[in-house]
């Protein structure tokens, strides 16, 4: 069975910056809209064109992960049909067994109709940084000496905070 949430793409704020996000909503109409409405900016991947249900209820880690979470820990609610045929509200609160289980196996518990996300403020700028390790691949031992540099500079917590996101 094949269950198309494509006409599912409503994307609003509230006043208290949470996201109301239609289950078909992909990534980067998501990340738009929410800018595009408020400046705000919830954890997730680079990808525009991956659909919100899978990434949240699977995790949906992205650069803004290290500062913010997993998309999935920004979810506070969501409007779910269970297999029975039910629909239901789930939260912390009503239906928090079903509430855990969709934040992290929703396909095997129900469809996730409506999502609602704790937004956070977009930043006001953006930094892209990369850098090269030349010959990283030329032997072995330079290939482990260089991912040895790499850890040690991401454990350096002088130039390493959570504001910076490794991808």
């Amino acid at each position: 069975m094949v269950i198309d949430l494509q006409n599912f793409q409503t994307i609003t704020l509230d006043s208290n910056n949470i996201a109301k996000v239609g289950g078909g909503v992909r990534l980067g109409n998501l990340a738009q809209a929410i800018y595009n409405q408020a400046q705000r900016a919830l954890p997730h991947g680079t990808c525009p064109g991956v659909g919100l249900g899978g990434h949240a209820t699977h995790g949906g880690y992205g650069y803004s992960s290290r500062a913010w979470g997993l998309t999935l820990d920004t979810i506070v609610a969501l409007d779910v049909v269970l297999a029975n045929g039910s629909y239901i509200h789930a939260t912390s609160t009503a239906y928090p067994d079903i509430y855990y289980a969709l934040r992290g196996a929703a396909d095997s518990f129900g469809i996730v109709t409506t999502f609602y996300l704790q937004t956070q403020p977009a930043p006001t700028s953006v930094i892209n940084w990369s850098f090269s390790i030349p010959n990283m691949f030329q032997s072995a031992a330079t290939s482990a000496n260089s991912l040895v540099h790499i850890q040690s500079f991401a454990q350096n917590a002088s130039v390493v905070d959570r504001k910076l996101g490794m991808g």
